[in-house]
């Protein structure tokens, strides 16, 4: 793994318009109107690691308003993300793929310490509805709130408390439906065949352009057709079942049953990327630490077209006239960035101190 170089032989399809650099160093490059930008600020798996943290995205778009949006929001993505200079009052667009752990770990993170740092707006929360409405999104969103209660009234009177709220908006787990249509952007859901009812993919849809992303999904026709002729298909892909019993130590019958009950392999990825023909094709989910070229043999059999094994920080230009794979350079030391919000701040009545507080204090 090359944290320099996308994992990819075709990084560009079609002829860019503009020069794009070989890295893309974060807050370098401000988007233009009518092109979108795609950053996997978590590539890996429910073992966060350093050189993958569990699975996110972003995604930009060059409208007036310069509205992003995250896709799951991984363990260890957030510390990608702020690294990249966009707005902390922008992080009020969220949508989940479902409720896995490694799709939802830095939640707490994003609804308390961003509203800390400065955001102000509620933050909507977009995600799969269930049969068991214990199992949806809105019961989430309530417990979420609920166990962060103590963090939220601890900052009272000191800073203002809206943007630890949340809004969520459940969507079917049975059909497509279009979720999100403001600012020139259109959202769809789809349904995906992941471990219960409430797994859903995401159309994203801008100036032309089209994005598809799968989540967590067996290979399924509904990825497949909102995906068909799309400028970049990112899909889940899990090591075939022979590497991925190698470097686990069990049985290949065992681990193939595993994998292929809840994900997609490498083979089946190249089957739907043929059905699909998007411009670009992108992997995310994939532990990248036992190599990637089984990967691509696997999916070329089926596939020739463009596909980039997404790192962490695998950065998507997408125009009408090319899409381009670059890998992101961040700022480690990124200061906060503010933009505008629709709420003015507001502080709430101070908590009043308990009454033991009087003889703890230290006087100094």
């Amino acid at each position: 793994m090359d944290d320099a170089r996308p994992l990819t032989d075709r990084p560009v399809v079609g002829t860019p318009s503009v020069s794009y650099g070989d890295v893309y160093v974060a807050g370098s490059e401000p988007l233009p109107e009518g092109e979108m930008r795609v950053t996997i600020i978590g590539s890996g798996d429910p073992w966060p690691r350093k050189s993958q943290a569990s699975g996110s995205l972003v995604i930009e778009v060059g409208n007036p308003e310069r509205d992003f949006f995250l896709f799951d929001i991984g363990s260890g993505a957030l510390m990608n993300f702020t690294g990249l200079h966009l707005p902390v009052t922008g992080t009020s667009k969220v949508f989940l793929s479902h409720l896995h752990a490694d799709h939802i770990g830095d939640m707490p993170g994003l609804l308390g310490s961003l509203a800390k740092i400065g955001r102000i707006d509620p933050v909507e929360i977009w995600g799969g509805g269930s049969d068991e409405p214990e199992l949806g999104l809105a019961a989430f969103v309530d417990h979420m709130t609920k166990a962060l209660a103590w963090d939220t009234r601890s900052f009272r009177g000191l800073k203002a408390t809206s943007g630890t709220a949340a809004i969520p908006h459940e969507l079917p787990y049975d059909r497509p439906d279009t979720v999100y249509q403001r600012n020139g952007v259109t959202i769809s859901s789809f349904p995906v065949i992941h471990a219960l009812n409430g797994a859903v993919g995401y159309k994203i849809e801008y100036a032309g352009l089209k994005v598809v992303f799968s989540g967590d999904t067996r290979p399924c026709r509904y990825v497949v057709e909102a995906a068909q002729g799309a400028d970049l298909l990112i899909h889940e892909c899990f090591q075939s079942p022979r590497v991925a019993a190698r470097a686990m130590g069990l049985d290949e019958a065992v681990v193939a049953k595993l994998l292929k009950a809840a994900h997609t392999v490498p083979d089946q990825a190249g089957k739907v990327f043929a059905m699909a023909e998007p411009r670009m094709a992108a992997l995310w989910h994939l532990d990248l630490r036992p190599g990637v070229d089984a990967v691509f043999e696997d999916i070329s059999a089926h596939h020739s077209g463009s596909v980039v094994a997404s790192q962490d920080l695998t950065v998507y230009n997408i125009t009408p006239e090319a899409v381009v794979a670059r890998q992101a350079q961040l700022d480690p030391a990124a200061p906060v960035i503010h933009g505008p919000s629709e709420l003015e701040p507001h502080l709430d009545e101070p908590n009043p101190a308990p009454s033991w507080w009087a003889n703890a204090l230290l006087d100094m």
